[in-house]
């Protein structure tokens, strides 16, 4: 099951506060696309530990999100229209 308090905690933390060696690295993280969306999410939450900070290779991710403005989907819109221009 998802711990919504343990998302929220690693949403918060400090990008500096986990060392790359003990971040996740995504390119071992496997997919069961046999498996129901919801335990998709639940077995990728619980294989990469903390969604908001890991390795791809040797580069450490840290992903946030602001809670104002243009969802994802929009922002990549806009930037790849004013970047063909």
């Amino acid at each position: 099951m998802v711990d919504v308090k343990k998302l929220d905690k690693n949403k918060r933390q400090d990008k500096n506060s986990h060392q790359s060696p003990n971040l996740v690295d995504i390119r071992h993280i496997q997919i069961d696309m046999e498996l129901p969306a919801f335990e998709r999410l639940e077995k990728y939450l619980q294989d990469i530990e903390n969604p908001y900070q890991f390795l791809c290779g040797h580069v450490a991710v840290h992903v946030c999100f602001s809670d104002e403005g243009n969802d994802l989907s929009t922002q990549l819109k806009h930037y790849f229209s004013s970047y063909n221009h």
